[in-house]
């Protein structure tokens, strides 16, 4: 199985999860791999997950969202 097939199978599985518990402990799981981040990039990913949606702009690429060619 390739990992994008891996990815995709996990991505599949964590939709399905209805047991608090075990969503808690994967978002435990994700701050605690946050923690090993530079500080920057955890607070850019923090300021990114309690975003509106409103508030956000759409871009396909980096370039796009910095307006390079």
């Amino acid at each position: 199985m390739t990992i994008e097939q891996r990815k995709i199978s996990l991505i599949n599985w964590i939709t399905n999860i209805e047991d608090e518990s075990l969503i808690s402990q994967m978002e435990d799981f994700k701050r605690k791999s946050l923690d090993e981040l530079p500080k920057e990039i955890a607070k850019l990913l923090e300021l990114s997950d309690t975003a509106k949606e409103s508030d956000c702009i759409a871009h396909t690429t980096s370039k796009g969202l910095l307006g390079r060619k």
